[in-house]
């Protein structure tokens, strides 16, 4: 039997092992939530614990794999390098945020660091140079949170910034039209050098805290104006842009918050028609939303041009069944653009449709997790901005999975913790610490405590 068959039978087999860890790892969350609801502490430690080992495993069997089938020496001592240098973050990232979070949601950051761990492995697999880049975002993302419960200890009024945040968002949104460069059809770009970033990203928290901060004020229909024209704006903006996600993504998060904070049925599906009429005015008047329409309705008519991208998917989603191929053994390089808008295609080519099932099950662990302390904040800014973000993921994660899947046309969005890019990256990293931090700043200054507490 030669090497190479040796390699492939390795190969086929870990496809079970990386099946068995990823709904171990789940079922592992599912016991220690059980065991937090019961306070069972030290059974709770033990889920908690075989959940991180369930990490490290994936992350070293994914690494493995693709040391064995690298092509020669050079290639594996530059696997072997950022499979070392993931590692490291993996277990440091784990051991500074339980020092920095003595209390906090262990379950939630477990299922980030596997979702993380995930994005790495198929990078690398994918392309190396983003793989080595996304290691940066992902480190500069966790070092952000680990400074939160300072940053919330000095500030205790996050809900008077109003203004502020209206204004810095109009400024990071606005900015792709005099500074941006247009990629895959949008101008959301910002390059300066080398680097480059997603303003809208960033206007993601500034649109939740506004909108926390506008909606805890509302007595009547006249508090809801403003916010109603600034919501309006910003998705204008991104339609000018053809940041047709991003215009979907703060549309929605506009919609659940309202709902949330008003309760009323007539403005919820009111808004709801008036975002129906603008999709139809926007599908004549824009061409790039008529061809996303065209396309989404019938890839197959033009599948060497238009329908290329998601025709490709659906043949890598589609050709290797429930198991996929095995790591490496598929073809997902020939998915334009993968590494971003389609690397979830490209995760059930090669490790299966129920380990991707299992991806999306972890994302909704995260949701949920995220409801809960949003629900236990007992205030209702902390509370909206915890639905806000807690939605925003499970819409964004929707719509990128949906789209690859022709479920809905596509957005163009990326997959949150795994889809190549530095803004999105870091974004939602900061965006599971500010989940973290909601119910120890809610405690701190209700009860004026000196000492920061944590969840």
């Amino acid at each position: 039997m030669s090497q190479k068959s040796i390699v492939e039978i390795i190969i086929l087999i870990s496809r079970n092992l990386f099946l068995l860890l990823i709904f171990m790892f789940l079922y592992s969350g599912y016991k220690a939530a059980m065991y937090e609801r019961k306070k069972e502490r030290d059974m709770y430690k033990k889920k908690i614990f075989m959940q991180r080992c369930y990490v490290i495993i994936l992350h070293f069997l994914g690494f493995i794999i693709l040391i064995i089938n690298s092509k020669n020496t050079e290639s594996m001592l530059e696997i072997a390098k950022i499979g070392m240098g993931g590692a490291f973050f993996i277990i440091f990232s784990i051991i500074l945020i339980s020092i920095i979070y003595k209390k906090g949601d262990a379950i939630l950051w477990n299922s980030v660091f596997f979702l993380m761990d995930i994005g790495l492995i198929m990078l690398q697999r994918l392309d190396p140079q983003s793989a080595e880049k996304q290691l940066i975002w992902y480190s500069l993302g966790v070092g952000l949170t680990l400074l939160f419960p300072f940053i919330f200890k000095i500030i205790l009024n996050f809900e008077k910034f109003k203004v502020f945040y209206a204004i810095l968002g109009w400024i990071f949104i606005l900015s792709p039209l005099l500074f941006g460069k247009e990629q895959f059809g949008a101008k959301n770009w910002i390059l300066i050098g080398n680097f480059g970033f997603q303003p809208s990203e960033i206007v993601k928290l500034l649109f939740i805290f506004y909108l926390s901060a506008s909606f805890i004020k509302y007595k009547t229909f006249k508090d809801l104006i403003f916010p109603i024209i600034m919501s309006g704006g910003y998705i204008l903006i991104l339609v000018i842009q053809r940041d047709l996600g991003g215009a979907l993504i703060y549309f929605l998060t506009f919609l659940v918050l309202l709902y949330i904070s008003t309760s009323s049925v007539i403005l919820f599906f009111g808004s709801l028609g008036g975002a129906s009429l603008a999709s139809m005015l926007a599908y004549k008047l824009f061409n790039h939303v008529r061809v996303r329409v065209e396309v989404w309705l019938n890839p197959w008519k033009e599948i060497d041009s238009k329908g290329y991208q998601i025709t490709q998917s659906l043949f890598a989603i589609g050709t290797w069944g429930w198991l996929g191929s095995g790591l490496t053994l598929g073809y997902p390089t020939s998915i334009p653009v993968v590494n971003t808008d389609f690397i979830f295609s490209a995760i059930c080519e090669e490790f299966g449709n129920l380990f991707g099932i299992g991806v999306i099950l972890i994302f909704l662990l995260i949701v949920f997790r995220g409801i809960i302390i949003s629900i236990r904040c007992n205030e209702k800014f902390y509370s909206l901005i915890g639905v806000g973000i807690s939605n925003l993921i499970a819409i964004q994660t929707f719509l990128i999975v949906g789209g690859v899947i022709k479920m809905i046309p596509l957005t163009g969005v990326t997959l949150p913790f795994i889809s190549y890019g530095g803004s999105s990256a870091i974004v939602s990293i900061i965006m599971i610490g500010l989940l973290q931090c909601l119910k120890s700043f809610y405690i701190l200054r209700k009860e004026g405590e000196k000492n920061f507490e944590t969840i």
